[in-house]
């Protein structure tokens, strides 16, 4: 397949004969995401057909307006045509800055590309947004085996940006023991606790599960590593996770994209925790689209004097969500241990995943959470990372210790390799 870049005419009389993905890259060009209309007419016709019909300027087939309608499930209405008329009046407004094969090229360069609903690696749980879901997603991995993922074996992460200590800690010590279940994290890349969950994800060393052990979904364009302050941060999930966009390269995070991609969040888990969020926050707005989609919501609640927790205490209050106050309580929604819904298999006693420090005190399971089988940690930092304060913190160290469960040496404390 030639990959220079073709003149708008040549583009539209080849247009039928182009490969569904490069249509779809051309309709995700000019189509901004969560456009029903798009989305209906799609049921309707081709990407192909769609395209081509974009490209005719000033057509709109007579019938097609009453066609919509039915698509989008709305009664039929006398100016369902000049509704089709203005959204392709819209779409070919971008036509002269559109260049799909660019768009392929510079992903290529970075390593990464483009999914579509027909390859293997598609996230099969976005579907069930209906007409809200994406087109195609943009994707940069160094494994692209990492992509897709298990909705089963997916939780969300998400909170406010300007999290505090309090709630960055419950964030990090509740992604951290999701991940050893072999959980994918989720989240949005954004600083605060999206970071914070990110971080707890890649903090386990010699992953040995299939799904990868985070993800990334921005709001705007693949190329773009945003925020800037978290660009290395966003590096390492491309090199052990997966990170995706569905708005083509260069486009700029706007604050309506960045609700459109709230929703992709939302639907790409099983679950959805929010653990820190102020009254207005747009963590609020993936916990409803979660509700909308059948999902569970977790909430962590805080200080009834924090601004920080306003938005967790109202979604608990309005019974939108389950409220939880430890990884234990998340694992239970999850079916993972006691309380898991019937039907739904909890871990057996001779379960691999099962941690060697249960049945002990909650706090030595939190400094076991944080521990890394290669870098030894001081016991402030063991401190600081699992919440614990530094005298529990000694004292869980040395009963790790003689439960041969970690070692200590010059450099600072790690957990043994049994």
């Amino acid at each position: 397949m030639s990959t220079a870049p073709q003149t708008p005419a040549r583009r539209q009389d080849a247009v039928g004969h182009l490969p569904h993905t490069l249509c779809l890259a051309a309709l995700n060009q000019l189509v901004e995401p969560n456009d029903v209309t798009a989305a209906a007419l799609l049921e309707l016709m081709t990407p192909a057909e769609l395209l081509a019909l974009i490209r005719r300027e000033d057509h709109v087939p007579l019938d097609l307006g009453l066609k919509l309608a039915e698509a989008t499930g709305r009664q039929p209405a006398p100016n369902s045509a000049q509704d089709l008329r203005v959204a392709l009046t819209r779409w070919r407004k971008r036509l002269p800055y559109a260049n799909e094969h660019a768009a392929l090229q510079a992903m290529q360069r970075l390593g990464g590309g483009l999914l579509t609903s027909q390859d293997p690696g598609w996230p099969a749980q976005l579907d069930d947004l209906g007409l809200g879901r994406p087109l195609c997603l943009w994707w940069r991995a160094a494994d692209p085996g990492n992509l897709g993922g298990d909705r089963e074996r997916t939780v969300s992460i998400v909170g406010s940006r300007d999290a505090s200590d309090y709630g960055n800690q419950v964030t990090f010590e509740l992604a951290r023991a999701l991940g050893l279940q072999g959980f994918t994290i989720v989240s949005g890349g954004a600083y605060g606790i999206d970071a914070s969950a990110h971080r707890a994800a890649l903090s386990h060393d010699g992953w040995e599960f299939p799904n990868p052990p985070t993800a990334t979904i921005l709001a705007g364009g693949a190329d773009r590593l945003y925020p800037a302050g978290n660009h290395n941060l966003l590096e390492q999930v491309i090199t052990r996770g997966a990170l995706y966009s569905e708005v083509p390269p260069g486009t700029t995070p706007t604050r309506f994209r960045f609700l459109n991609r709230n929703r992709l969040i939302a639907a790409f888990s099983r679950l959805t925790i929010i653990t820190e969020a102020r009254h207005r926050s747009g963590a609020l707005n993936s916990a409803s689209h979660a509700v909308e989609l059948g999902r569970d919501v977790a909430a962590v609640p805080g200080s009834v004097f924090s601004p920080n927790s306003a938005g967790t205490h109202r979604l608990i209050r309005s019974g939108a969500a389950e409220l939880i106050s430890s990884p234990a309580e998340a694992a239970e929604l999850l079916g993972l241990g006691p309380g898991a819904p019937a039907g739904v298999a909890a871990s057996e006693p001779d379960d691999p995943r099962q941690r060697p420090v249960d049945g002990l005190p909650a706090e030595v399971g939190m400094l076991y959470d944080v521990l890394s089988f290669t870098r030894p940690m001081s016991p402030d930092e063991i401190s600081a990372r699992s919440g614990v304060t530094i005298l529990q913190t000694l004292r869980g160290l040395s009963t790790l210790q003689r439960r041969g469960l970690a070692v200590r040496n010059d450099a600072g404390w790690k957990l043994a390799r049994t």
